[in-house]
């Protein structure tokens, strides 16, 4: 039983706004390729995926970054550092998930798949970015917020398009954002630990990075919208995300706690809902 549990925590089951903020670049691109109206398979297939990619890079996150966790007052008690789980035991979990994830990949389009390859190769290559580059976060921005919506848009269209590239780009500037947010938690750790983190390396000019990083993202998400024909509702949703972006990085510029930057972090599912609803109730035109 204790193993199990063990396994829970290394795939963060019992915290699910990762798989969340996976999942909703890739409904937006569902939404986006198939008029607002996707096939519920569809939704039900990417969500399974978001889930399992998530649970597999979390998985090759600890397995890869075991010695350094334990030094991080928030990733200590993790199953590898603490020794709840073994490390053969954590390389198992890996592999079964990739299996099941590759297994998914029998029911896309050829296209699809080979989109996904790309995101499986930078899911398995952002543990070792925190090692030398100063912005990690924003080459974790390519599985989390880049390949999903790509990957839907070639499931629904069977070929890539000048929106679903902007909705990408939207979803990787936003990822960035949360991201950095995130890493607020664990700046002073990541100084300790010589672990490389935008929130170390833009210092007391972090809230504005998250500002311009989150005003590009509402760009390439507005851009789209405009490509699709979302002239009505959609931008006053893309407003939204601007107001919070700016409330937010102000609220950085003041000072967050370690808990409050994650309060923070969660609350960037709630945009990701409106940016979807945006797209759900004008419904995108089928060009």
């Amino acid at each position: 039983m204790n193993t199990v549990i063990a396994i829970l925590d290394l795939i963060r089951f019992r915290r699910p706004v990762g798989t969340l903020l996976l999942f909703m670049p890739a409904l937006w691109g569902l939404l986006a390729a198939w008029g607002g109206k996707p096939p519920v398979s569809m939704i039900l297939l990417f969500g399974t995926g978001a889930f399992v990619m998530r649970s597999a890079g979390c998985a090759i996150n600890d397995i890869l970054d075991r010695n350094v966790d334990g030094k991080v007052w928030r990733t200590r008690d993790r199953p590898l550092p603490s020794g709840r789980l073994s490390l053969r035991a954590a390389w198992l979990v890996f592999l079964a998930l990739s299996f099941v994830a590759a297994s998914l990949l029998l029911f896309l389009h050829p296209l699809t798949r080979m989109v996904a390859l790309a995101g499986f190769g930078a899911t398995m290559l952002y543990p070792l970015m925190k090692r030398f580059m100063p912005l990690p976060q924003i080459f974790m921005g390519i599985p989390f917020g880049m390949t999903a919506p790509l990957m839907a848009w070639a499931e629904g269209r069977g070929t890539l398009g000048w929106p679903a590239f902007m909705i990408a780009l939207g979803g990787l500037f936003w990822a960035t954002t949360y991201d950095l947010v995130y890493a607020i938690a664990d700046r002073e750790d990541d100084i300790k630990a010589g672990i490389c983190s935008g929130a170390v390396t833009f210092g007391d000019r972090l809230w504005i990075a998250i500002l311009l990083f989150g005003l590009s993202s509402a760009l390439f998400l507005w851009s789209a919208g405009s490509d699709l024909g979302l002239n009505h509702f959609y931008p006053w949703t893309v407003g939204v995300f601007v107001f919070f972006i700016v409330w937010q990085s102000l609220a950085v510029r003041k000072g967050l706690s370690p808990e409050g930057a994650l309060s923070c972090f969660r609350s960037h599912v709630w945009i990701g809902l409106i940016i979807a609803s945006g797209m759900c109730f004008e419904g995108p035109v089928l060009v």
